[in-house]
């Protein structure tokens, strides 16, 4: 597949910061409507190599902790309509970028080395990766992003319980069928412990204290890790991590992220 998963703002017209609508709150300092740009969005300059947003660097600081918590996944610069072309090209842009958006994020999961998994599980994958990536160069008003996203989620679901049941590279295999999924962790603190194949989809971690946290062979799928802190923790095993929730989360040197994750620059170097 040759599919950039990873968000270029540089070459996208700021989707982001256009298409979706957000309401004052602790995630965005104000309302803002559907398809409206948002009033930091550099609209005047396109074509400029650095992000759109005028205060990228300083989202977090200036009320905006929800922008650093969200990430196209690179499917903003694959949308080759313009909004700022007028009516027609806006409406275009903003329904390619719909369904692309959630496409591309699945295939970020599809595409997550998982040498654990059964090598029959993994072809799986494979082939699941290439259907999607198929629908992603299709007509995109016909693709059911619903039901990607369901027949996907359950695929992904037997690959994490394949690994997280596997035990290998781990101290605490008794940990693998620990079921955290969806639960409401926030504030709570497991510092120095592990959590060790335990999966915590669509968890609540927001201003966790995770510090020392073995989180080895952890599925951390759709896990809030707003404002967690991850110092010291070890997250280079974990299943499904993404960009956003390690950049709104807080780290260190000793904090370890998969190799294809990026570390924010805050942490130091590793």
């Amino acid at each position: 597949m040759d599919l950039d998963l990873v968000a270029d703002c540089g070459s996208c017209s700021g989707l982001c910061c256009v298409a979706p609508a957000f309401a004052r709150s602790a995630d965005f300092a104000l309302d803002k409507p559907a398809e409206t740009p948002c009033p930091n969005l550099r609209v005047s300059v396109p074509g400029r190599s650095d992000a759109p947003c005028s205060i990228h660097a300083t989202l977090s600081e200036r009320g905006f902790p929800g922008c650093v918590a969200f990430d196209c996944f690179g499917a903003g610069q694959r949308v080759s309509a313009d909004w700022r072309d007028g009516p027609a090209a806006a409406r275009e842009a903003f329904d390619a970028f719909a369904v692309l958006r959630p496409l591309h994020e699945v295939l970020w999961y599809l595409t997550e080395p998982c040498d654990d998994a059964p090598a029959e599980l993994r072809d799986e994958v494979a082939r699941a990766a290439s259907r999607v990536a198929a629908l992603a160069d299709g007509p995109l008003g016909e693709v059911d992003v619903a039901a990607v996203r369901a027949e996907v989620g359950e695929l992904l679901g037997r690959v994490s319980e394949a690994v997280r049941s596997s035990g290998r590279g781990s101290s605490a295999p008794g940990h693998a069928r620990a079921d955290l999924v969806g639960r409401d962790l926030r504030g709570g603190r497991a510092s120095g412990s592990s959590l060790t194949g335990t999966t915590l989809r669509g968890a609540l971690l927001m201003g966790a204290d995770l510090r020392g946290v073995d989180l080895g062979r952890a599925d951390l799928l759709g896990a809030d890790l707003r404002g967690a802190d991850l110092r010291g923790a070890s997250l280079d095993r974990t299943l499904f991590l993404t960009a956003p929730q390690v950049a709104s989360a807080r780290g260190d040197a000793a904090t370890t992220v998969p190799g294809r994750v990026p570390r924010p620059s805050s942490w130091g170097p590793a």
